[in-house]
């Protein structure tokens, strides 16, 4: 195949790609804020906690008990925490097994500080995300593309030796 015509295919599959994901990022994040609106006080709280900007690092809320009104708020990262509406715009904050009173300031300031914390944490890449052993950053849109691409973009392999395997000593007796 021409080089530019495969170029040009890659390109193809790897904008619809960006469109597709950043159409089913906009679906998300719009589900997600569904909650915010539908409850005022829990977007001043959020906002207080996180920023205005709070959308960015949320991946949904829900509801999880009906009284007293509890929110499961889960991050982007998988992390999540709770917000538990106690009566007359007042909230309750569990964040990593801790509880924060909002109305506190140092404690509010404690809260935000714990979600950072969260927001922190990563976890393994999921599976087929990973890098390829030959290294460098996976191609997106190479499966798409069929076996032509992903063997022009794979660097040749060379076989290396295995090491010596370790002789096992006899277990230490106690």
């Amino acid at each position: 195949m021409n080089k530019a015509l495969l170029l040009e295919k890659y390109i193809k599959v790897a904008v619809k790609k960006a469109l597709k994901e950043q159409e089913e990022q906009q679906k998300k994040a719009e589900k997600a804020m569904y909650m915010v609106y539908r409850f005022p006080g829990l977007k001043k709280l959020m906002e207080d906690l996180m920023s205005p900007a709070f959308g960015r690092y949320v991946n949904g809320i829900n509801i999880v008990a009906p009284k007293p009104t509890t929110f499961k708020v889960d991050l982007t990262n998988g992390q999540d925490f709770s917000i538990k509406y106690i009566g007359k715009g007042n909230f309750q904050l569990k964040i990593a097994g801790r509880k924060y009173d909002p109305l506190n300031l140092g404690e509010l300031e404690r809260a935000s500080q714990g979600i950072a914390d969260l927001l922190e944490l990563n976890y393994a890449p999921k599976e087929g995300t990973e890098t390829p052993t030959g290294g460098g950053e996976p191609q997106p849109g190479a499966e798409e593309l069929g076996g032509e691409i992903a063997a022009a973009e794979t660097p040749p392999t060379t076989p290396t030796e295995e090491p010596p395997a370790e002789e096992e000593s006899p277990p230490a007796e106690a």
